[in-house]
């Protein structure tokens, strides 16, 4: 592994256990953190963040059975991720880019919750994603 890889690794799961610390306090477990503004934002990314993971193992499966209908959920859950983890980290350090960020966050909240939308009625790992995106582009607004 190389050093760069091992460190921003690192960092990535420093900031997931974070977020997953402050979603524990949300829901009234765990060591009390300061409250924030944007509490919501932190709860709801970390939701999207934990169901689109596991639609992508979902969608990584299907695709080498060979079911060429997930590329398009798995390239538009890829990008959620990335805009929620950018928007997470924001909002938990009260930046004045949340804002403008939350805006971009929307719209791959939106694309993630049309694509799998055709699959939620048969794959609850894409229920629980498209849920958990629209109640994050609720937050986001």
């Amino acid at each position: 592994m190389e050093r760069r890889q091992l460190i921003f690794g690192s960092i990535d799961t420093v900031a997931a256990s974070a977020s997953l610390n402050h979603l524990g306090n949300l829901l009234g477990s765990g060591e009390a953190f300061a409250s924030t503004n944007n509490d919501k934002l932190l709860a709801t990314t970390a939701k999207c963040i934990t169901t689109g993971l596991q639609c992508i193992n979902l969608c990584r499966k299907e695709l080498a059975k060979g079911d060429k209908a997930m590329a398009e959920c798995l390239s538009t859950v890829t990008d959620m991720l990335a805009a929620c983890v950018a928007l997470q980290k924001l909002a938990a350090n009260e930046s004045p880019h949340v804002t403008a960020m939350a805006k971009v966050c929307q719209k791959a909240l939106q694309d993630c919750a049309k694509s799998c939308e055709p699959h939620a009625k048969h794959m609850s790992e894409c229920r629980a994603c498209m849920d958990a995106c629209r109640e994050c582009e609720k937050a986001c607004a």
